[in-house]
């Protein structure tokens, strides 16, 4: 997945530039019904938000178009504008990468000039190798599905994800595996496999995480000059709910104590609630006090 996800980071970096300003949210009638993780950016929704306005908008990211081999570099930049929505889904060591462009002809002119070779079609749409990964023995392929450009590490994940797009595969539409608790945000995460939430919990430095969980969602947005985001861990034990928000409520409390203006704001937005077995942390910043912190660090 690491080529995949390197080339969709490609098209998302450069997604940001000016474009049409409607909302382009997660949909999961176009996710494989059997995931791991699924995830998903609103770039139109993006483009909206005042913290990118702030941040530097278009301007900020012109740079990101200069790097873009020169052969494809005026492709890139007109197809750019009409990138609308960046999602992934992953499942055990494979998985897809869908970037929605609601242009099926500049997708064709780009994938025209990329680096990439014929390959056997599946369910009727063509399809093409990556060039070779040098960090994996793994081989891209990519296909367009339309004005979607749609990029796996496996010929078997790439028929699977054109066949949920064409609706001739199961997908997580109305899946009861699908927390109820997702929300449409700019950007959102779900994972709900066993072989996530394990890859979460080994690597997770945060103790919260290392408890029973059976579900992660995580949503961020903007509203009303307010960076919103939200974690909801459904756990699987009334112990480890209540383990988590006594481990949450305890680092409230020494966070609090800092002198620090920026970490108190960040305090100050942030509530812990629960119910049932789901806990969900909700936090809220002002959009000027994280332009701030990405400004010190960049």
């Amino acid at each position: 997945m690491r080529q995949v996800l390197f080339i969709a980071l490609i098209a998302l970096v450069a997604s940001s530039g000016a474009g049409r300003a409607f909302a382009t949210p997660f949909e999961p009638a176009t996710v494989p019904d059997q995931v791991e993780a699924v995830g998903h950016l609103d770039v139109d929704a993006l483009r909206k938000t005042q913290l990118f306005a702030t941040i530097g908008g278009q301007a900020a990211f012109d740079a990101a178009f200069d790097d873009a081999p020169a052969a494809v570099r005026p492709v890139v930049k007109s197809l750019a504008r009409t990138v609308r929505s960046v999602s992934f889904w992953k499942e055990a060591d494979h998985g897809a990468v869908y970037v929605d462009t609601r242009d099926a002809r500049g997708l064709a002119q780009l994938i025209a000039k990329l680096p990439v070779k014929p390959a056997p079609s599946i369910e009727g749409f063509p399809t093409y190798t990556l060039p070779d990964n040098k960090h994996t023995d793994k081989q891209g392929v990519c296909a367009a599905f339309g004005g979607m450009l749609v990029l796996s590490d496996s010929e078997a994940s790439l028929e699977r994800a054109l066949r949920v797009l064409g609706g001739k595969a199961a997908s997580l539409a109305g899946s009861s595996k699908l927390p109820a608790s997702v929300r449409q945000g700019v950007f959102v995460f779900v994972a709900l496999g066993d072989n996530a939430l394990g890859a979460i919990q080994k690597h997770a430095h945060a103790k919260v995480l290392q408890l029973g969980l059976r579900s992660v969602v995580v949503d961020v947005g903007e509203a009303g000059g307010q960076i919103t985001a939200s974690a909801r861990a459904e756990m699987k034990s009334a112990d480890a709910l209540q383990k988590a928000r006594s481990i949450l409520d305890g680092l409230r409390s020494l966070a609090s104590l800092s002198d620090e203006p920026t970490a108190r704001a960040l305090i100050d937005g942030v509530t812990v609630t629960s119910s049932g077995l789901t806990l969900e942390v909700a936090a809220r910043l002002p959009v000027a006090e994280l332009a701030k912190v990405i400004h010190m660090t960049h």
